[in-house]
Formats: C-alpha cells, structure tokens, sequence
C-alpha cells in the first residue's frame, strides 16, 4: 500500500501575554485515499489518536522558554479535511496551546525555541502574531517582519534543515 506524501505544511502562533495558540496543518498528497477509507469505515479515530500521540511526542521534544520559563505546548484537538473536499489531498489540522506564563509590561520579553535540527521534506510556513513590537529575530530560516512590528512570517523550502536554537524579542507598550 502506499502512503500518503506530505506537501506543505502551515502552522499560526498567536502569541498573547498569558498564553500562546497555535493551529497546525499538514497538507498530503494521498494516492491510495487512506485518510478518505479510514473515514468512511469509521476507523479513523484510532489513526488519529496514533498521529497526536506521535506529533505530541515530537513537541515535547522540542524546548520553549518564554523568559527562561519553561512552557509546554500540548494538542488539544485534530481534524481531517480535505482540499476542495477531494480525497486525494487530505489536510490534517491539529490545535494546540501552551502552559500559561506572564510576559512583561516593563521589560523586553524573550521566546526561545530550540528544535532539533531536521531537514524537512516539503515547504512551509511558519506565522507568528502578536499585539507586542518584535524588537528582534534570531533564526537561520528566511523570514520577514510586517511593517507594524507585529507578525513574522517564516519561508522553509524543501530539504531544508530547520530548528536549532530560534529567539523573537517582543516589547509590549
């Protein structure tokens, strides 16, 4: 049987003052419509526990710290759709949200987010909004900051290595 091949991938942070949200999704391309049968056989509960059991376990990997505190992330919820509702391109899409923490009125905050280093096998995009200034960004990925100072958005291409040791500096007024 063959399996499904991933094609993209997008993921949107909303970085808040107490907390952090986060919506993934992994976009494949699906030959042999898996995704679809599991569904119409009503097997796919299980398929998807096993992903969130495997993804979780690749996020807790990975370390945040938002001013030196350690914060977990943790999968709330997945979902299954499809692009214009057909089979062959199932899109997995899973909620996640952090540990609550306190960022600083008074000071410049610090995310820190070590992953470790992997070459990825399709493009992506990674979106950070928030309602602080970003001050700075330290990543080896490309990335552009909006006019206002508010959102990031990381470009990684295919076969590139991402993760490593990745800050945002964030002032809120």
């Amino acid at each position: 049987m063959k399996r499904e091949k991933p094609i993209f991938a997008e993921t949107y942070f909303s970085l808040g003052k107490n907390q952090i949200t986060q919506s993934m999704f992994f976009h494949y391309y699906d030959s042999s419509k898996i995704y679809y049968n599991l569904m119409k056989t009503g097997a796919l509960q299980g398929e998807m526990d096993s992903i969130q059991q495997n993804l979780q376990r690749f996020i807790d990997e990975d370390t945040l710290h938002i001013n030196q505190r350690l914060i977990r992330m943790e999968i709330n919820s997945t979902f299954l759709a499809f692009r214009e509702d057909d089979p062959l391109f199932p899109i997995l899409s899973f909620q996640v949200s952090s540990t609550p923490y306190r960022m600083s009125n008074t000071s410049t905050n610090e995310v820190h987010l070590y992953a470790k280093p992997e070459q990825i096998p399709h493009s992506a995009i990674s979106c950070w909004f928030t309602n602080g200034i970003i001050l700075k960004v330290e990543s080896k990925s490309l990335f552009t900051i909006n006019d206002r100072k508010q959102n990031i958005i990381f470009y990684l291409t295919r076969d590139e290595i991402i993760g490593d040791h990745e800050r945002i500096f964030i002032r809120y007024p």
